[in-house]
């Protein structure tokens, strides 16, 4: 078995694509259709898609037989795309039809030549909404474990600074709860035991929030056949259940309409209550930002802050603090919260960029169930419900991060995107 190394760096140092294929040769994914109980989908139509000018389309079909396997035949060039002397592979995804309840999984994932992929087998799980004397909850299941490496395949290792080598294999499902109102999403909480009792901060004052549960995993696998050319296959595998009511949140926040710097012609986007996600700059010219300082109608003791959907520029030093000031004049700031965001050693985060940067996040509407974006790694966005300890009344808040870098220093990061900011008395 050969295992191809990748630097601490996360930078490729290997080549896996063979090079003698034309783009009219056929080439091969082979896989395997479940239900959820672990018997085979037999008899069932599947259609492999390909993404082109960002809207994936229907490529081939495949019918699995009595044991669940399927065959994808392709062509080459259907895979790989070739101009100007370089090589790009497509995106291309598989899906299950959603089941009655609204459980399904799909596949997005670039080859080169012939590969086995993942099963796929619905996650067995459904959110249960209940009650408690802290307010709702909603108990789940385990994760569906990560996809197990074919015996034909072989993984990638990460070279560590002191010469030793990791296994790259498929990163671990773990059940994310996804809350929506609106379409959009209100939170999403991972890291947290079954069963997880939301924060009135969390649903606020939304009228119809539902939560669903989701996973993934992501990984790569290597394949040398005998007499064949050499493949790999980067994937993303998602899991997703239907979606359950939670009750409507009774908080509305002070901030409600707030103004906020930076500023906007109308109503503030980040104290709206639409949950809309709304990115700092669009285009190179634009100003940069590093935080956002919300006005209050008037001075107050702030007690809680809610941030959703935060993405920001992550130094390389591992280590980010979530910042929340608050100022009577905008001048002078005291403290009011600093939240640990993240805290990596150089090796988890070579791990992390090596596992992650090898297959870039999906496209918008990436999950043919209309789901969203389901953003890991760096990628992943800041929710947190945070306590504040003011020592006053404020008029401001401020929100930023501080993110370690390589001097040591941890400056505040460059804002990318924010969703909502909501202060709570």
């Amino acid at each position: 078995m050969r295992r191809a190394l990748v630097t601490s760096l996360g930078l490729l140092a290997f080549t896996t694509a063979g090079c003698d294929r034309y783009p009219e040769d056929p080439i091969f994914a082979y896989g395997r259709a479940l239900h959820r109980d672990g018997t085979p989908r037999s008899g069932e139509t599947l259609t492999l898609e390909r993404l082109e000018d960002d809207v994936f389309t229907p490529l081939t079909t495949a019918t699995t037989e009595a044991s669940g396997d399927f065959t994808l035949e392709m062509l080459s060039g259907d895979a790989v795309h070739e101009e100007d002397s370089s090589r790009r592979s497509n995106r291309l995804r598989l899906a299950l039809p959603l089941d009655a309840d609204g459980s399904g999984t799909f596949l997005s994932f670039t080859m080169q030549d012939d590969v086995e992929l993942p099963t796929l087998k619905p996650w067995d799980a459904h959110p249960l909404v209940g009650s408690s004397d802290q307010g709702p909850t909603v108990a789940f299941p385990p994760a569906p474990p990560a996809p197990p490496v074919p015996e034909t395949g072989d993984t990638l290792e990460l070279l560590a600074d002191d010469g030793s080598t990791i296994p790259l294999l498929p990163t671990a499902p773990e059940p994310l709860l996804w809350v929506t109102s609106g379409g959009e999403l209100l939170w999403r909480q991972k890291g947290t035991e079954s069963p997880w009792t939301p924060s009135p901060y969390v649903l606020e004052d939304f009228a119809a929030p539902q939560v669903r549960l989701r996973a993934a995993s992501m990984g790569s696998w290597l394949f040398s056949p005998l007499g064949g050319e050499s493949s790999s296959v980067y994937f993303r595998q998602e899991w997703r259940t239907g979606a359950e009511p939670l009750p409507a949140g009774a908080l509305r926040p002070i901030s409600r309409g707030a103004t906020c710097e930076p500023s906007f012609p109308d109503v503030c986007p980040w104290t709206d209550g639409l949950l809309t996600p709304v990115d700092f700059w669009e285009k190179e010219t634009d100003p940069r930002f590093h935080n956002v300082v919300i006005t209050l109608p008037q001075p107050a003791l702030p007690r809680r802050a809610v941030v959703r959907g935060l993405y920001y520029l992550q130094g390389r030093g591992g280590r980010d603090w979530l910042v929340l000031e608050g100022s009577v004049d905008g001048e002078q700031w005291q403290s009011l919260a600093r939240v640990v965001l993240r805290d990596m050693s150089p090796q988890e985060q070579s791990l992390r960029d090596a596992t992650f940067g090898l297959y870039t996040e999906p496209a918008e509407g990436a999950s043919p169930y209309g789901d969203g974006m389901l953003r890991l790694g760096v990628q992943e966005p800041v929710f947190q419900d945070v306590p504040l300890t003011p020592t006053g009344p404020v008029r401001f808040v401020r929100l930023s991060v501080e993110s370690l870098i390589y001097d040591g220093t941890a400056p505040p990061a460059e804002f990318y995107t924010l969703s909502e900011l909501s202060i709570f008395e």
